[in-house]
Formats: C-alpha cells, sequence, structure tokens
C-alpha cells in the first residue's frame, strides 16, 4: 500500500478502552472481520462486540468498513453506520474500544517492517497492561470490581490527548450511552459529564455542585490533556439538571471559547488572584450594576474561579469581559 510521499502502510491504533495501546496492520487486498468468535483474525472479547461485529476491507482503491448486523453498532467518528469509507484519523468505535486509522510511513530504500501480528493476534493474554487510571477514576473502578484492562462492559477508558473531549462525547451521544464521563487533567483537577440515552444532564468540577452545569461543562471544553474514564453505572442526581444534546452544549462551548480567544492575550487565568487598592479612586458610579455586581464578587474572594463560580452572569465569557473592564480601568489589579 503505498502514499503519496512514499511507501508505506495503514494500522488500526486502539487509542482507547481494553485493549488501548495495541495495533493491527492492514494488508492489500484484505478482508479483516472483527468480533467476539474465537476463530476470527482479530478477536475483541467483550460483552458489548457480537460474535462477528464488522469487516474492514482493504482493496487497491480504498479501505471500507461494514457492520454485520452487530447488537451494539459500529460508529466512524460518532455516526451509526451501515458500511462507508474509510480514511486517515477516522475514529471507530467497536464496544468499548476506539480504534483510529493512521497512516506509518517507511523508506523506500529500506526493506518494509514484518507485518504486525496484530493486536493480541487475537488472544486476550498476549494484550499489554493497560494504564493504570488515576484519582477517583481509578477509585471507582476498584470499587466496582473491574479489572486493570476495564474487562466490565460498562468501562471505558483512555487519554484525552488522542481522542479530544469533543468528539468523544460526539461518540457517546451519538451511541446514546448513558453513565459518567470522569475526566482528571495532569494538574491534578477531576471533572465528570453525565450523561443519559446520550444526552447531557450534568456536569462537575472538583465535586463544586454548587456551580451550574453548563458552566463546568464548558470549562471542561477546554481541556486538551488527561485521562478519562466512561462508567455507564454512574449517575448523580443535580439540583438544577440539563436535558440538552451533545451537539447542542458542544456548538455553545465553541462559541464561548471562541469569544474568549477573541478577547486578546490578557485574560486572567483561571487561577488569578486579584488585589483590590484602598481607596478607591476610579468612580463606583461609572460601573454598570452588572460590573459592579462583579466587583462586590472580587471584594468578597478576589480570585478568577470564585468569580466565575459565583457570577450571576449568562456565561463565564460576560463575566471575563466585566472582570476586564475592572483590571482595565483600575479597579482592581492582578496580583503578583
Amino acid at each position: 500500500m503505498t502514499h503519496k510521499s512514499g511507501q508505506g502502510r495503514y494500522i488500526l491504533k486502539f487509542i482507547s478502552g481494553k485493549y488501548q495501546g495495541g495495533e493491527f496492520a492492514l494488508e492489500m487486498n484484505q478482508e479483516l472481520i472483527i468480533g467476539r468468535s474465537s476463530e476470527l483474525e482479530m478477536v475483541l472479547i467483550e460483552d458489548m462486540v457480537s460474535r462477528h461485529h464488522a469487516k474492514i476491507t482493504v482493496s487497491d482503491d480504498d479501505i471500507s468498513i461494514e457492520d454485520l448486523g452487530s447488537t451494539n453498532g459500529t460508529f466512524v467518528n460518532g455516526e451509526k453506520i451501515t458500511k462507508c469509507k474509510l480514511k486517515e484519523g477516522d475514529r471507530i468505535l467497536i464496544g468499548t474500544s476506539i480504534i483510529k486509522l493512521v497512516y506509518e510511513e517507511y523508506d523506500a530504500n529500506q526493506p518494509p517492517p514484518p507485518p504486525m501480528d496484530g493486536l493480541i493476534n487475537a488472544r486476550i493474554e498476549d494484550v499489554r497492561q493497560a494504564p493504570s487510571l488515576t484519582s477517583s477514576a481509578s477509585r471507582r473502578v476498584a470499587q466496582q470490581g473491574y479489572t486493570a484492562h476495564g474487562t466490565q462492559s460498562g468501562v471505558l477508558s483512555g487519554v484525552i490527548d488522542q481522542v479530544p473531549l469533543p468528539d468523544l462525547l460526539q461518540l457517546f451521544g451519538s451511541s446514546k450511552k448513558t453513565g459518567g464521563l470522569f475526566i482528571t487533567t495532569p494538574g491534578g483537577i477531576e471533572g465528570c459529564i453525565y450523561l443519559r440515552e446520550g444526552r447531557v444532564y450534568g456536569a462537575v468540577i472538583n465535586q463544586n455542585f454548587d456551580v451550574p452545569v453548563e458552566k463546568s461543562f464548558y470549562r471542561m471544553m477546554c481541556w486538551t490533556s488527561g485521562s478519562f474514564l466512561l462508567d455507564t453505572s454512574a449517575s448523580h442526581e443535580f439540583e438544577k439538571p440539563i436535558d440538552e444534546t451533545v451537539e447542542s452544549m458542544l456548538m455553545e462551548s465553541m462559541r464561548i471559547i471562541d469569544e474568549t480567544h477573541a478577547l486578546g492575550d490578557d485574560v486572567p487565568a483561571f487561577d488569578a488572584m486579584f488585589r483590590i487598592d484602598l481607596p478607591i479612586v476610579p468612580k463606583l458610579r461609572d460601573l454598570t450594576p452588572e460590573q459592579l455586581d462583579i466587583f462586590q464578587l472580587a471584594m468578597a474572594e478576589p480570585t478568577m474561579e470564585a468569580i466565575l463560580n459565583h457570577s450571576e452572569l449568562a456565561d463565564d465569557i460576560e463575566t471575563t469581559k466585566a472582570v476586564m473592564h475592572l483590571l482595565h480601568n483600575g479597579y482592581m489589579a492582578v496580583a503578583k
């Protein structure tokens, strides 16, 4: 199989789930059946995978995937498919495994690398140990009896460096997942997004349930590194739950992120602390009622996080604009 810039081959790379880290090289003119049946070339041993789940066909012209009437379906980039062509970078969801199609090039002047034995060569005992889960996510798994591989059908884990949160949520929304998507950042911040039949009903960061669900959700959409775990048994009762599609929540989060970037490079960091010098020189009467409310919040608890958490403005972007007005006009300053 060739690529525009030289020779190479396509690889199915398991970036999440029970077989995370495994790879399977595709060969020319190959038909690869994926399923739970032991006689197949690629065996995925888990409850959510059918005996003959999906078929990948490699030809001179393209790579395609076909669902073989599986119970739980096959998804490509969040869309449930019957049959479709694949391209480099596509993400396939089968059971609790997210598989990415990647291309590996090699020097045409060197002999090609030997064919991979595939993931497990279809046997579970050959799969390398999955990365250990962090913090509360790992405790949740341990408490409910899951193994390090997440062998229960209700658990799917991985890293958001490889599967961005918006992509994950689109997958889970399309496949109508129910449960809690737990995320832990490298800095130890923990969040969870709660789904019911693929719709978002709750979200929380660091167990702070006083923060509105929408604010917590939109903030997590800025996270680009860390680990995740979907536990389909997890649920929580929120005082003010929502009932929104993943698509609508993602669209609104993208708007907020874009508008935040448009504010410039001097947007205070989430962990910024402020200083209010007395006497206050600028006139308070020059502030709008909304700006005055934000200034009062800053006097009570002068941190960006606390102001964003307690602000009654529509969203974080409006609160940030008010904070920046106060900073630019001398009502307060970022503490050094």
